[in-house]
Order: C-alpha cells, then sequence, then structure tokens
C-alpha cells in the first residue's frame, strides 16, 4: 500500500492480443531460471514503474540505492507516474517496453493477471527467500492465484476512523468513543460495542455554529462519496455489493443490507451532520484540514493520511484517536476494507533474471524497513510490521494491526476492471442527495447496469 492508497481508479485500455502470446513464450523461456544471486554487470539499468511522489519517492530511491550498493555496477531508475498510471503501463507492457518491475495496486491485479502481464513469482519463492506465510493473510490471497504469486507483496492499510478527541470533549461527546488508542493511553469509558446509533450520536453531539453567522461549522463527518469509503458500511450491516464470486450486482449492491448503510450515510448529510452537498459532487479537499483545525470530528481514512497529523500530535495541536469503523446494530463488529500493493514483474521483461531478484530485494525485511519510515502504510511482513509497532511509543501502529484481523480485500482485487463499478456505484448515494431519487431506485439502476456492462 501507499501514500496514494487507493489511487484514483480510471477506466482501462484494453490489452493487445500479442501481448498474450508473448507473455507465454517469454514464461516457458525462463520457466527453469534460478535467481539466487543475479549476476552482476556493468552499466545495467533496471527500470521501476510506480506511483510514488514527494516523500514517498524519495523513500523508493534509498531503496533503490541499496540495491544499487548490493550490487555494483546495476542502475535502478524509478519512473514515477502519479496520473495515468495503469493506462501507460499497460500501453508500455503491450507494446514490448515493458519496465522491468512495476508496483501493483490491488485494485490492478485482475487486469493484470487475466491478462498474462505479470509473471508468476511462485517458482522463484524460495531463491528469493520469500514465504507466503510471512505476509498478512488477506495480503497474499489478493496477489495469489491457486499456487501461483503474480507479486510480492509491498505494504497496505485498512480504512479506520480517526477521531479528533478535542471536539468530542467540546461537546461532552467523548465518553460515546469505544475503547480507543490516542497518545493520552485508551479511553477509560468503553460502550457495548460502537454501531451506527452510537457513531451518530458522537456525530450530532459536535455539530456546532462556533461563529454565530446562524450556518454550522463544526461537523460530525464528511460525506463518504466513493465505493472504497462506503463499501465498509455495507458490509458492517451483513451486506455485500456483489454475489460471492463476482458474478453479479443486482440483488447485493441494492439488496437491503445495502440500502440501510446507504439511508444511513444520506441521513448524515441530509440532516447537517457533513458539510454541504457541493463536496458530494466534488469530492471535499479540505477534509483532512477541517478536521486536524478542530472542524470535524471523524475521519475516514487509512494509514497513508498518518504523517499529515503526526507532527500535530506531536507538537500537542491535535489530540488524536483512532477506533474501528461502526457497525449495524445488529451485528458484534465492523468489516473494514484492505487496500494493497505489490511488485510484479512483466513477462517481456528486458532483463528478466535481474528483474525477478529486484522484484525480491523491493519486497524484502530491508527494503520494508527502509520504506516504513515514511509512515504511509503497514509493511506486508508480519514480522517487519511488529517491529515497527515495537518500536512506535504511541501505539498506533498496534492499532492498525489490531484492526487488520477485521478487515477483507477490496473487491477491487478479484473483480476485472473494477473501476467501471466504482464510477457507477457513485451515483447512488449522489442521486439522492443531489436529486432527492429514491435510494432503492438509483441503486437497482445502477445494479443493472453494471451487470448488463460487464454481463458476467
Amino acid at each position: 500500500m501507499t501514500n496514494s492508497l487507493p489511487r484514483t481508479r480510471r477506466p482501462l485500455r484494453p490489452a493487445t492480443g500479442g501481448a498474450t502470446a508473448l507473455v507465454s513464450a517469454v514464461v516457458f523461456a525462463v520457466a527453469a531460471t534460478t535467481v539466487a544471486c543475479a549476476p552482476g554487470g556493468s552499466d545495467t539499468a533496471l527500470r521501476v514503474a510506480l506511483w510514488a511522489g514527494g516523500h514517498e519517492l524519495e523513500i523508493e530511491r534509498q531503496v533503490a540505492d541499496r540495491y544499487e550498493a548490493l550490487h555494483p555496477g546495476v542502475r535502478v531508475v524509478l519512473e514515477s507516474a502519479p496520473n495515468g498510471y495503469e493506462e501507460r503501463l499497460l500501453t508500455s507492457i503491450a507494446a514490448g517496453r515493458p519496465p522491468d518491475v512495476y508496483l501493483m495496486d490491488s485494485p490492478d491485479i485482475p487486469t493484470f493477471v487475466e491478462r498474462g502481464l505479470a509473471l508468476d513469482l511462485a517458482p522463484y519463492q524460495e531463491a528469493l527467500g520469500f514465504r507466503p506465510d510471512s505476509v498478512f493473510g488477506q495480503v497474499a490471497e489478493a496477489f495469489r492465484r491457486g499456487q501461483s504469486m503474480f507479486a510480492l507483496p509491498k505494504d497496505f492499510t485498512p480504512m479506520v476512523l480517526y477521531a479528533n478527541r478535542s471536539v468530542l470533549a467540546a461537546a461532552s461527546a467523548e465518553n460515546l468513543l469505544p475503547a480507543v488508542w490516542s497518545p493520552a493511553g485508551p479511553s477509560e469509558v468503553a460502550p457495548a460495542g460502537w454501531t451506527w446509533a452510537d457513531f451518530r450520536r458522537a456525530a450530532e453531539a459536535v455539530v456546532a455554529d462556533t461563529d454565530g453567522d446562524g450556518r454550522p461549522d463544526v461537523f460530525g463527518f464528511d460525506f463518504p462519496r466513493n465505493l472504497y469509503q462506503w463499501v465498509p458500511f455495507v458490509w458492517s450491516a451483513g451486506g455485500d455489493i456483489l454475489a460471492p464470486g463476482g458474478s453479479r450486482a443486482a440483488g447485493y449492491l441494492d439488496g437491503p443490507e445495502a440500502l440501510e448503510a446507504y439511508r444511513f450515510l444520506t441521513a448524515l448529510a441530509e440532516d447537517g451532520l457533513t458539510p454541504g452537498a457541493q463536496f458530494v459532487q466534488q469530492g471535499d479537499p479540505a477534509r483532512e484540514a477541517r478536521f486536524a483545525s478542530g472542524g470535524q470530528a471523524f475521519l475516514l481514512s487509512g494509514h497513508w493520511t498518518l504523517p499529515v497529523f503526526r507532527d500535530l500530535v506531536e507538537a500537542g495541536a491535535l489530540d488524536l484517536a483512532i477506533v474501528p469503523i461502526p457497525h449495524h446494530p445488529s451485528r458484534t463488529a465492523a468489516t473494514s476494507v484492505l487496500y494493497a500493493s505489490g511488485w510484479a514483474v512483466p513477462p517481456n521483461a528486458p532483463n528478466l533474471r535481474r528483474a525477478i531478484d529486484l522484484a525480491g530485494f523491493l519486497a524484502s525485511p530491508e527494503a520494508q524497513r527502509i520504506r516504513a519510515r515514511s509512515g504511509l502504510a503497514i509493511p506486508s511482513r508480519i514480522d517487519v510490521a511488529a517491529e515497527i509497532a515495537a518500536a512506535d511509543g504511541t501505539g498506533v501502529e498496534d492499532a492498525f494491526i489490531a484492526l487488520v484481523a477485521g478487515a477483507r480485500m477490496t473487491w477491487g482485487a478479484r473483480v476485472r476492471d473494477f473501476s467501471r463499478i466504482e464510477a457507477l456505484a457513485v451515483e447512488i448515494m449522489d442521486r439522492r442527495l443531489v436529486r432527492g431519487e429514491s435510494l432503492a431506485s438509483s441503486a437497482s439502476d445502477v445494479a443493472r447496469r453494471i451487470d448488463a456492462e460487464f454481463e458476467w
């Protein structure tokens, strides 16, 4: 996983037919290759495609520098494309100009695997020192198909709720929280469960007009418009958005449990507990700043947001807590969603043996320890994540790891071109909040269109 987790999904271009044939030929050609130590050489450049930017790219450069130090004569060239990443990558592989290694986002897995654009790395696991059981189970399974492993996991995050305890305390609502992590220690008050009703009471309590202009300027939550944000609420009501195996949307995306989740979330907006409807249409670029400055009690996000808040927490400017996503009253706990990324090798990589070796290093404990300095995600290796948590005196890493067990991987890791479903699903609650349409009718219409488009 990454700082851009999850990355903005865009429709993917279809791969050309020639790419699959090339893949098959290359796979057979390298099936018996040993990669325990890729041979050294002078002026060898290995290209790595990824979407990192800013500080994350600087950290990846440190990882690359370490690999170069261990392999004199080899240069690692990082080719970052924060925008249009999937399209560029698909085009380069299909055109016969692929990178040696590329970073695969969990919603991209079916696209690259089913089109034969990712090498099965399972035959090289032993040589690379990689064991699937060294990785968090849900993360490893996302990149596996049977006995095959199509990427070596990098890092990941579950979605959680960040809580601004100062906002809640000002409204005498802090006691409504479940047991939480915070720099000040665990909450002494732990009400039974953490239901939608508990969450709504806390969100209602903090809404206030502090400047006296007749409009609220402190809110409980920001509206979760996108599927990657709201799918945990559907799961936490006991429902789903697709049938088992991802075989259809009808009866699930518009099912009774999903409709309950939509009603709960849209009611938060309709009742004034979230900022205005303009954020429904355009997203909310101010959400993190509003949360940190005391204008919002709860923020739904992943580990990638944590670096934004760490300095404020350490300076005493933000009293931060981490709590689970609330669940439907009929359930005992929430089911959150996981997003992960991993290092893959295109079968037509120009330096295939070296590429496999580099992918192994990029997923190694050493690389994950370097990368953990960014604080953007949880290392995929259980032992490295435990090391990072043990060294974290605040307890925040333990809090995130504790929530992993109750989470599942995004449907995008199993359903090809899932971005098309995400693009359509965003209409369901938009049509209610913007046009006043019935949630049942909009959900049924969207589910029907998804099934027609995918022709499962």
